[in-house]
C-alpha cells in the first residue's frame, strides 16, 4: 500500500459531509468569480496558480485532505454550540479561511525560496487578504473584543514565521509555544464562532486543543520533508533534535534512518494522544472522531512505510561496515 495515499486520503463523509463539501465548492467558485470581476488582468494567471498549487487534485478535493482541519474545526465548534451548523455563517467562514490560506501560501512559497516564480504574483496577496478580513469586518464592529484576538493571532503568526525562518535550530521547549504562534491564524475562525454566539468562554479550551493538534501537524510536516530539508539546509524541529541526539561522527542522514524517524513518529503519536485528551474535554464527538481518524491514518502511514525504512537501515548498515560512515550520497527513496 502506498504510504502517502494512506496519509493523504480525503476525510471520510462522516467528518467532511455533503453540506460542507457544497459550501467548499461554492466558496472556491466565489473566489474564481471575484478574481475575474475585480482583477480581470491577472485572474487567469492567479487561477492557474491556484490549480497548480493544488495539483494533481482540484481544490475541491485538496481541501478535504490533511489541510481540512481549518475548515472542519470551526464547523465542529458551531455544531457543539447550536446542534447544527448555520450554512450561511459557514459560507462566510470557509470563504474567509480559503482566502487566508492562499494569502499565506503565496507568501510562504516566495519566502521559502521553493517557488521563486511566484514572486510575480505577490501583489495578488492584496486580493486574498482583503477577502479574508472583509468577512469579519461585516460581522464584528471595530470595538468588538474579537479584534483583539484577530490582531494578536494574525500579527503573531507573521512574527513567529519570520523568526522561525531566521532560526538555525529549534529546542524541544520551542515546539508548542512557537507552533501555537506559527499557526495562530487558523484560530481566528474558532474565535469568530465563539464571539458570534457569545460563547467566549469556549475559546481557551478550543485554542488549547488546536495547540496540541498543530504540534502533531508540524512534526508530521517535518517528518515528511526531512530529507528535502536536509538537502536544502533548512532547519526544523525534527532535524534540530537529530543534531543534538546523534553521536559525534554520525551524519544526520544516518541518524535519521537509524533512530530519528522512529522518534519522529512516536512524537507525532504522542501529540495526537494529547490532542485527543484535550478534545474529549470539549464535549464534541465529531472533534474526537476527527483526531482518532488522524491517529489511524498516521499509524497506517508509518506501518506502510516501515518496510522501506528497514531496507534503508540495512543499506546504511552495509555502507557503515564497508566504509565506516554512511556519507551524504545516500538518497532517500519513498516506496
Amino acid at each position: 500500500m502506498n504510504p502517502v495515499a494512506v496519509l493523504t486520503a480525503p476525510m471520510p463523509e462522516y467528518l467532511f459531509g455533503a453540506d460542507l463539501q457544497e459550501i467548499l465548492a461554492q466558496s472556491l467558485a466565489r473566489i474564481r468569480a471575484e478574481l475575474r470581476l475585480r482583477s480581470p488582468l491577472s485572474a487567469a494567471v492567479t487561477e492557474a496558480w491556484i490549480l497548480r498549487h493544488n495539483a494533481p487534485d482540484p481544490p475541491e478535493i485538496s481541501f478535504r485532505r490533511l489541510k481540512s482541519h481549518f475548515l472542519l474545526i470551526p464547523w465542529f465548534l458551531e455544531q457543539s454550540i447550536r446542534g447544527t451548523a448555520d450554512a450561511e455563517f459557514q459560507r462566510g467562514l470557509v470563504y474567509s479561511s480559503l482566502n487566508a490560506y492562499y494569502f499565506a501560501r503565496l507568501l510562504d512559497n516566495v519566502a521559502d525560496g521553493q517557488s521563486p516564480e511566484d514572486a510575480a504574483l505577490l501583489p495578488m496577496a492584496a486580493f486574498f487578504h482583503y477577502n479574508f478580513q472583509a468577512v469579519y469586518s461585516g460581522w464584528f464592529p471595530r470595538d468588538s473584543s474579537f479584534w483583539n484576538f484577530f490582531d494578536e493571532l494574525w500579527i503573531g503568526m507573521a512574527d513567529a514565521t519570520v523568526s522561525g525562518s531566521r532560526s538555525a535550530g529549534f529546542s524541544d521547549c520551542d515546539l508548542e509555544l512557537a507552533t501555537a504562534r506559527k499557526i495562530a491564524a487558523v484560530k481566528i475562525p474558532v474565535a469568530a464562532v465563539c464571539f458570534h454566539y457569545g460563547r467566549e468562554d469556549l475559546i481557551s479550551g478550543w485554542f488549547s486543543f488546536y495547540d496540541a493538534f498543530c504540534c502533531a501537524h508540524e512534526l508530521l510536516d517535518d517528518f515528511c520533508d526531512c530529507f528535502a530539508d536536509m538537502a536544502a539546509g533548512r532547519a526544523s524541529y525534527l532535524l534540530s533534535r537529530a543534531s543534538r541526539e546523534k553521536p559525534t561522527g554520525e551524519t544526520i542522514e544516518s541518524y535519521m534512518i537509524r533512530a530519528g524517524l522512529e522518534w519522529g513518529y512516536a512524537a507525532i503519536a504522542e501529540w495526537l494522544a494529547e490532542a485527543l485528551r484535550r478534545a474529549e474535554l470539549l464535549g464534541s464527538n465529531p472533534l474526537v472522531s476527527f483526531v482518532r481518524n488522524w491517529q489511524e491514518r498516521v499509524k497506517g502511514f508509518w506501518e506502510a512505510w516501515l518496510p522501506d525504512l528497514k531496507q534503508l537501515r540495512r543499506l546504511a548498515e552495509a555502507l557503515e561496515s564497508s566504509s565506516g560512515s554512511l556519507g551524504r550520497d545516500v538518497t532517500y527513496v519513498s516506496g
